[in-house]
């Protein structure tokens, strides 16, 4: 512990003045329990620094330690090594393992659509995503024909498609190409496929956060 011998007793009540407290430090000295005679030592009263008591890794992990501090995500492209052993300080875990990092705040893409991101560390998303029938785009619809008699919409009794006029069924219904009551093409219940890829360009690195 340091200990700080003064060099001027003042009276109770006494103003202290600038040349009364350059007076003081001026005749300070420190104790032996002020050094611990490695890294600092005693010489005439001042303490000063060992030869040798700073090392550059020790200045190197200081400015480290000033830049990552704790909280922050360190990346490597290539090696994988723990920073607290590759850059010798702090605690570091694994940090969003399959996930890419998204900015704090609120954002707005091409399309116009905000989204406001407000809440740290939320995870959110999929790999794979399966549309449902309105993310397809495709309308329930059904299309009305008429089978006719043959390749040409008259009468006939086999064969052909109704695509202007009107014409007989094999059955005897006369229809048009607009008969509600024509065969269905197309499904009217929502259809679920198989899921697609739903991610974007990305690049593997190693993502650590530092803890302590």
């Amino acid at each position: 512990m340091s200990v700080i011998t003064k060099g001027k007793t003042f009276a109770n009540g006494e103003q202290l003045t600038a040349g009364k407290l350059n007076q003081m430090l001026d005749a300070a000295t420190f104790s032996s329990a002020a050094v611990d005679n490695t890294k600092t030592t005693l010489s005439g009263g001042a303490i000063t620094i060992a030869p040798n008591g700073i090392t550059a890794t020790e200045i190197a992990q200081s400015f480290l330690d000033t830049i990552y501090p704790i909280g922050s995500v360190y990346t490597n492209a290539t090696d994988g090594t723990n920073p607290g052993t590759l850059l010798g300080f702090g605690t570091w875990v694994q940090f969003a393992a399959g996930r890419m990092m998204l900015g704090f705040g609120q954002g707005t893409d091409t399309r116009g659509d905000t989204v406001n991101f407000n809440s740290v560390g939320d995870t959110s998303g999929e790999y794979q995503h399966v549309l449902t029938a309105g993310e397809s785009g495709l309308q329930n619809h059904t299309h009305a024909f008429s089978i006719t008699g043959d390749s040409t919409p008259d009468g006939g009794k086999t064969g052909g498609i109704m695509v202007s006029g009107t014409g007989t069924t094999g059955s005897g219904v006369i229809g048009s190409p607009t008969d509600t009551e024509g065969q269905q093409i197309g499904g009217t219940t929502p259809v679920s496929g198989s899921a697609h890829n739903n991610m974007p360009p990305y690049i593997v690195v190693y993502m650590w956060k530092r803890t302590a």
